[in-house]
């Protein structure tokens, strides 16, 4: 599975939110998000998305941040895999274009609608 083991330069954000995650090209939801960082995210589904597909997604957030309720970019699935509920689906989708200020409202989520850390 490409994209798995990779070691991440950017620490993931577990959201307290499963905020909904669209794929805009057909107006449908592709999962929810369980993780975030700056440059990608992982989202749970019940039915598994393609390996290697870029989708132009777009992350409905439950308060205005930044001036919009939502985050849009594009992602590549890198890869997909059976979640632990075996009737789920994880999949973890790299950023490859996302606008500065999409940029800054995901920073907004990692800090704001995020589990505390135990250090």
């Amino acid at each position: 599975m490409p994209g798995v083991g990779n070691q991440r330069n950017v620490k993931r954000e577990q959201t307290i939110f499963y905020l909904e995650v669209i794929d805009v090209e057909i107006d449908q939801p592709i999962g929810r998000l369980v993780d975030i960082t700056t440059e990608g995210l992982m989202v749970v589904h019940d039915s598994p998305l393609a390996v290697n597909r870029e989708y132009q997604v777009r992350v409905l957030i439950p308060r205005e941040l930044n001036g919009s309720l939502q985050i849009e970019f594009t992602a590549e699935c890198r890869w997909c895999r059976q979640s632990v509920n075996l009737d789920y689906f994880d999949a973890g989708l790299h950023i490859v274009d996302i606008s500065p200020n999409d940029r800054l409202r995901i920073e907004m989520i990692m800090k704001y609608y995020s589990f505390p850390h135990r250090y």
